[in-house]
């Protein structure tokens, strides 16, 4: 028997008694745990404790009293190492009571069999083939579009506060639903945070929900204050059915002191996590629903510390059959509470940021106790950071080589604030021209010197970016080619840009909005979405001459700047034999393509007799072709294809 017992597939536990004691656990079991010394005969919560807060033990108990449980490739979060950091897994299992004779429970029989490598290939292939937003669109049609667009698209990149959003569709039913939510930065620096519930699904509700999302936030841009906010917000709803009675909670919070104000009109109380991993919900006296004539909701004032997260939620997430609203609340800050004190392995798919892990295995912990969500569900975090963001300060030689670094520790400061890599490429493009700019005119030949690049982030979300040189810039040549372009560049990169020149040197000032997307989805799109990390970026430098049926393809990837140009220059023509030959350039995996780049496409189209450029409509080349009146280059833009010269 227990030759038979070692032998079966999968992962088999077997537990005893209310204490769930564990009686038997096969070898794989026992190495997906990491072989722990006396595992056998001691209660589960005690031989496994990082499992707190996922819901397995809550689906053990509810076996225990008879009801079987299922769960279809959940992610599962164990300490295999035993060095406090959670490795992760996906398992497909089933739960069922182990009965005595007379029909009592015994215990619990679990099953598994372990999904992560069916998860890992069918989220590369969705990567792969961009099929998840193919598949979503063709479930969520115009009715989520339409949700989409009446939501937040962004949220604010802060430095004193990390803010995440996610809001997912209810799973029983696609229809545009009323739920809401804002974060908007007042002029004072203070940072305000909604979330609201429209009565009703559908069209109207998603309108209504617009509608009032739009009213608090100009509100609260024009005032600030909770009392005038709130008013206003009355006022308005009282006017239509669509809106009376709607729900909502506003806090405002001081990113400086942690000083928190929050109000509440019928809607569910913040939950604050401290660092520690220890939640509270904020005691609130809630007034009425909005435009129903209760009176003004007062206004609590509260202090979070350095390291607290703030969670604000509608009902949906909390609104659970055959469960008390008591029970539910206590489920949230349980999953709530354990998402936070969760130290997960560097190669996990979670994100890095705490809001948006929070965020998606709380939703996602939620969906498996509960079955999916009945109502539209919203969760948006607030975390307020034990230290802002430090400014980002480089001096560097005034040479091609100095290009590289530059953009280094510039992408990897960007990447700190968490800006989404449309910004982050932007900023590094412009920064990368300002610097060609400080290199290539403010010195003289054989003249030694410097540039220095200054970055901070401002309380309203704008990066703020300076090149300063301490040299004099040459005269601009005239030169259709592509010389001059840079500034032109930088223009279309960024909001704004000012260009000073003094007998001290020579500053590029450029200001730009940087933010982060919002996760609108449904729970399945949600989960197959795959890995929520910042993508890699390839630096590197590099070349390949591919032999086709219709001729060559130079393959480039990497930066085309001032250091790598007069290499892509020579391979273009050595690889069309001196411009004889056909030749295709594909600048897909290009990271940076410079006015140096532009330039050199400018003098080849000249020189080559027949040339093709492709770029994906994506990729950074391609934003800069178009932006650079290059657009013709591209083989995929109308009337173009070969270039015959």
């Amino acid at each position: 028997m227990v030759d038979a017992f070692e032998d079966l597939p999968g992962f088999v536990w077997i537990f005893e008694g209310p204490e769930l004691r564990v009686v038997a656990a096969n070898p794989a079991v026992r190495a997906a745990v990491g072989n722990r010394s006396g595992l056998i005969g001691e209660p589960f919560r005690q031989a496994v404790p990082e499992l707190a807060g996922q819901h397995i033990f809550e689906l053990l108990d509810q076996a225990l009293q008879g009801v079987r449980s299922h769960g279809y490739e959940q992610r599962v979060l164990t300490d295999r190492d035993g060095d406090g950091r959670l490795t992760e897994a996906f398992y497909t299992f089933d739960m069922a009571p182990w009965r005595n004779p007379d029909g009592s429970v015994r215990g619990v029989i679990v099953q598994a069999v372990d999904a992560t490598p069916v998860v890992a290939a069918r989220r590369a292939a969705e990567a792969a083939a961009a099929t998840a937003e193919r598949r979503y669109r063709q479930a969520a049609g115009l009715i989520l579009e339409l949700q989409r667009s009446l939501l937040p698209d962004v949220l604010p990149v802060l430095p004193r506060v990390q803010v995440a959003a996610h809001y997912l569709v209810a799973g029983n039913d696609l229809v545009a639903g009323g739920d809401w939510f804002d974060v908007v930065p007042l002029p004072d620096g203070r940072l305000a945070l909604t979330v609201g519930d429209v009565v009703g699904h559908g069209a109207q509700a998603a309108a209504a929900m617009g509608q009032l999302r739009t009213v608090t936030r100009q509100a609260l841009q024009s005032d600030g204050s909770l009392p005038h906010v709130l008013s206003v917000l009355n006022a308005f709803a009282a006017q239509a059915t669509t809106t009376r009675a709607a729900t909502t909670c506003v806090a405002v919070l001081d990113p400086t002191t942690g000083a928190l104000e929050v109000a509440s009109h019928a809607h569910p109380p913040p939950l604050v996590i401290d660092a520690a991993g220890d939640s509270r919900y904020l005691p609130l006296t809630p007034a009425g629903p909005l435009g129903t004539g209760a009176g003004p909701a007062p206004v609590h004032t509260f202090r979070l510390a350095g390291g607290d997260v703030l969670l604000l939620y509608t009902d949906g997430l909390i609104e659970r059959p055959r469960q008390s609203l008591h029970d539910s609340a206590g489920a949230l800050a349980t999953a709530a509470a354990a998402a936070r004190r969760d130290v997960v392995d560097e190669d996990t798919t979670l994100p890095d940021r705490l809001p948006d892990r929070i965020c998606t295995l709380v939703t996602e912990r939620l969906a498996l106790a509960g079955g999916g969500f009945g109502d539209d569900t919203t969760l948006l975090a607030a975390h307020l950071l034990p230290e802002p963001v430090a400014p980002l300060h480089l001096t560097l030689p005034a040479d091609p080589t100095a290009l590289r670094p530059m953009r280094q520790h510039l992408r990897g400061w960007l990447n700190r604030i968490g800006g989404r890599e449309q910004d982050v490429s932007d900023l590094i493009h412009a920064a990368g021209e300002a610097a060609t700019n400080a290199i290539d005119h403010a010195y003289g030949s054989g003249t030694s010197g410097a540039f220095t690049m200054r970055a901070r982030l401002d309380e309203q979300g704008v990066v703020h970016l300076t090149c300063t040189d301490q040299g004099q810039w040459r005269p601009p040549v005239h030169d259709p080619g592509g010389r001059g372009r840079g500034l032109t560049m930088i223009r279309g990169l960024v909001d704004r840009v000012e260009v000073r020149h003094t007998e001290a040197g020579t500053t590029v000032s450029m200001r730009h909005h940087v933010g982060r997307a919002t996760d609108v989805s449904t729970v399945a799109t949600a989960q197959a979405a795959g890995p929520h990390k910042q993508p890699v970026v390839v630096d590197e430098f590099a070349l390949a001459v591919i032999e086709t049926p219709t001729g060559r393809t130079l393959r480039v990837q990497g930066p085309v700047d001032l250091a790598t140009g007069p290499r892509l220059r020579a391979a273009i023509m050595q690889t069309s034999r001196g411009g004889s030959l056909p030749i295709t350039i594909d600048l897909t995996a290009v990271t940076h393509l410079t006015s140096t780049g532009v330039q050199i496409l400018h003098e080849v189209t000249r020189a080559i007799t027949e040339l093709h450029v492709t770029a994906s409509p994506h990729s950074p080349a391609h934003g800069v072709l178009q932006l650079t009146g290059l657009r013709d280059l591209l083989a995929d833009s109308p009337g173009s294809g070969t270039q015959t010269h």
